[in-house]
C-alpha cells in the first residue's frame, strides 16, 4: 500500500493542505514555507504513540469552531493480504483512508484517536455499527442478512462476515452514498493501529551518525541487524547451537521446581539462604531466578560500526559527507532486506489480519553535505527503493538534481502566502504533452531533457524570466546589477531557442510559476505567437518583445529608461 493523498490540518505552520502522492513526493520550495512540516504530518499519523505538543497545533486555527488537530490518508496499491486485513474500510476505487485525531480535551490534555472512512450504505444494518443493534439471534435474523446464518452467538466478527457476503452477493443491487467517518475505533479496537500501519521511517536533515549506528530497536542499523539476527537464528545451525547451549548455561543456575535442571552452583543457593534468613520475620521466601538474555540485547550490549578509508574509526569520526553516505546506504541496505517470508496462511492464501508490509521512507535534505556527482547517484538510489513494491519516498529538497520533468507530477512546491494563510502546495496532476503524435512526443522528450539543474531552478524562485539563449542570461543579470535593481530570487532561464519558449510556459503555467518571457524581433514559431496575442499585461505571465537592452543598450537608453525596465520586469507582481 502506498500513500495516494495527504491531507493534514491544524497542524504547525499548515491551517489545510492536501497533497496528491507518487511512489516518490519531491516537495520543493523556499526555506521557512512548511516542507519539513509536511514529513512531521505524516510521521505524526503514521506513529501510534506520537502525540503532539502544545506548540504543534496551528496558531492561526479557528478556536471557537475548529481546535482539532488531524492528518487524513488515503492509500492505495494494496496487496491481496492487505486488502483482507482492511477489508472493512476498503472502499471503490480500491483505496483505504483513515485519520489520526489530537483533540483538546476540556480543561486540558490531548486524546488521540485513529477512525477509518467505510462505504455508507442506504441499510443501516450493512453498516459497522450494525453490532450495537444486532446483538441476538433474533434481531439478526429480523434483517435480510438471515440469508448467510450464523452458528452459535451474534459476534461481532461473525456479522462482519455476514455483512461482506451479502455485499458480494448483492453488488450493483444495494443502495450506496459517500465514504463517511466512523465514530468508532479503527479496525473496533483503540490501539490496534499499531501493528498494521505502514513503517515510517525519517531521516531528517541534521542527523547524528552515533544514534543511528545505536543497537536499538529505534535505529535503522539496529533494525537492520535485528532482522540479521533473527534470519541467523533461523537458518544457521552454529547460531542455534549457541541459543541451545546459553538456555542449557541458564538452566543449571536455578532451582529445579523453578525449571532448573543440574547441579545448581552453591554460590547461588547459599544467597538465597542468607536473603531468607534476613527476611525471615516478614514470612517470606526468597528465589533468584536467572532468564536467558534475548539474543539481540547481547549485541546491543557492544557492537561498533567502523569505517576504513585507510583509517579505521568509528563511523561517527568520518567527515559529514561521508556520514550522510552511511545513512543512506543503511537505507539501501534496509529495502533490500525487507522481502517478507511466506507465513502461515487460510485456505486463500491470506491471513484474517496481518501487519503492513509497507516501508515509507522520508528524507529532508538529501543533498546536504554531498557533492552534485554523489547527489545524482543519491537520487539514482531513491528513485529505487521508491520503484520497488511496498517502498514510498518523500524528499524535502533545495537541490535541482531531484527535479526530473520526466516525472513532473512527483514534484510537489511547498509555499506560504501568509503565515494565516499557512502552507499550501502548487501541483500538476493533469497529463503534459502525453498525446500519441509525433509533436507531442516531441515535446514530451524536450521537457524531461531540457529542465537541467541550472534550469530546473524556476522551481524554488520567485519568479522566472524565460529567455531565447545564454547571451541574455549573461546580460540582464550584469544590467540589472550594475543598474541597481538585481533580485537574486528572480531566476533567469535560457530555454535553448524561441522553439522552446512555449514549452517552459506550459511548464510555468501547470506549476503557477509567475513568470515573464523576454524574446527579440526574429520571426516567432507560431504557437508561441498565439500565446503572446492571449496574455493581457494584467495577468501573471508577459510576454516582452523588442528587448534591444541586450544589444543595443545604448540606443534603448535614449527611448526607455533601463533602470526602470529590468526593475518592472524582475519585479512586476501577478495581477
Amino acid at each position: 500500500m502506498r500513500i495516494k493523498q495527504l491531507t493534514i490540518h491544524n497542524y504547525l505552520s499548515i491551517r489545510h493542505l492536501e497533497l496528491c502522492c507518487e511512489s516518490m513526493t519531491v516537495l520543493l520550495g523556499a526555506n521557512n514555507h512548511g516542507k519539513s512540516n509536511i514529513l512531521s504530518a505524516i510521521e505524526f499519523a503514521l506513529t501510534p504513540g506520537d502525540k503532539p505538543k502544545d506548540g504543534d497545533y496551528c496558531s492561526f486555527r479557528s478556536l471557537e469552531e475548529d481546535q482539532d488537530l488531524w492528518v487524513e490518508l488515503t492509500f492505495d496499491e494494496l496487496t491481496e493480504q492487505e486488502k483482507t486485513t482492511w477489508k472493512r474500510y476498503f472502499l471503490p476505487g480500491e483505496i483505504v483512508r483513515f485519520r489520526k485525531t489530537a483533540a483538546l480535551k476540556e480543561g486540558g490534555g490531548v486524546e488521540i484517536s485513529y477512525a477509518g472512512y467505510s462505504q455508507e450504505y442506504a441499510d443501516w444494518w450493512l453498516r459497522p455499527d450494525a453490532s450495537e443493534k444486532l446483538t441476538t439471534k433474533d434481531e439478526y435474523e429480523s434483517t435480510p442478512l438471515k440469508e448467510f446464518p450464523i452458528k452459535g452467538k451474534v459476534s461481532k466478527k461473525a456479522l462482519e462476515e455476514a455483512q461482506a457476503g451479502y455485499i458480494a452477493a448483492h453488488k450493483g443491487e444495494i443502495e450506496v452514498g459517500d465514504p463517511k467517518l466512523e465514530t468508532t475505533p479503527l479496525m473496533g479496537q483503540k490501539n490496534v493501529a499499531a501493528g498494521l500501519l505502514p513503517d515510517f521511517y525519517l531521516i531528517p536533515a541534521v542527523k547524528d551518525l552515533s544514534d543511528e549506528t545505536k543497537i536499538k530497536s529505534t535505529s535503522l542499523f539496529g533494525r537492520l541487524l535485528s532482522r540479521a539476527i533473527k534470519e541467523m537464528a533461523e537458518k544457521d545451525e552454529r547460531f542455534s547451537s549457541l541459543l541451545t547451549g546459553m538456555k542449557a548455561l541458564v538452566d543449571t543456575l536455578n532451582r529445579p521446581e523453578a525449571g532448573g535442571k543440574g547441579e545448581r552452583p552453591a554460590q547461588l543457593t547459599s544467597l538465597e539462604g542468607n536473603l531468607d534468613a534476613e527476611l525471615k520475620e516478614w514470612g517470606v521466601r526468597v528465589e533468584i531466578e536467572v532468564l536467558p538474555p534475548a539474543i539481540d540485547k547481547i549485541f546491543e550490549m557492544g557492537t561498533n560500526l567502523h569505517l576504513d578509508d585507510g583509517v579505521r574509526t568509528l563511523a561517527e569520526q568520518k567527515g559529514h559527507g561521508l556520514q550522510r553516505a552511511v545513512l543512506f546506504a543503511l537505507m539501501r541496505a534496509w529495502a533490500k532486506s525487507l522481502h517478507p517470508k511466506a507465513e502461515e496462511t487460510d485456505a486463500e492464501g491470506t491471513k484474517p489480519r496481518a501487519a503492513s508490509d509497507t516501508i515509507i521512507f522520508a528524507v529532508e535534505e538529501p543533498e546536504l553535505f554531498l557533492h552534485p556527482q554523489a547527489q545524482r547517484r543519491l537520487s539514482k538510489a531513491l528513485e529505487e527503493i521508491a520503484g520497488t513494491p511496498g517502498h514510498q519516498v518523500f524528499l524535502c529538497s533545495h537541490s535541482t538534481h531531484f527535479v526530473d520533468l520526466e516525472h513532473y507530477k512527483r514534484v510537489a512546491i511547498a509555499y506560504k502566502p501568509t503565515a494565516e494563510d499557512g502552507t499550501k502546495v502548487r501541483q500538476c496532476m493533469k497529463d503534459l504533452f502525453e498525446g500519441e503524435s509525433l509533436d507531442e512526443r516531441k515535446k514530451r522528450f524536450r521537457m524531461a531533457k531540457w529542465i537541467n539543474p541550472e534550469r530546473g531552478e524556476i522551481f524554488f524562485a520567485r519568479r522566472a524570466v524565460f529567455v531565447e539563449g545564454e547571451t541574455e542570461t549573461t546580460m540582464i543579470p550584469y544590467l540589472a546589477d550594475r543598474l541597481g535593481v538585481l533580485d537574486p530570487e528572480v531566476s533567469i532561464v535560457e530555454c535553448g531557442s524561441k522553439n522552446n519558449l512555449l514549452l517552459y510556459i506550459s511548464i510555468a503555467t501547470a506549476f503557477k510559476i509567475p513568470f515573464m518571457v523576454v524574446h527579440d524581433e526574429d520571426p516567432l514559431p507560431k504557437p508561441v505567437l498565439l500565446a503572446r496575442r492571449a496574455v493581457r499585461w494584467d495577468s501573471s505571465a508577459l510576454i516582452w518583445n523588442n528587448c534591444k537592452v541586450l544589444q543595443e543598450c545604448r540606443r534603448l537608453q535614449l527611448a526607455i529608461n533601463p533602470r526602470e525596465m529590468l526593475s518592472y520586469l524582475t519585479s512586476i507582481t501577478p495581477g
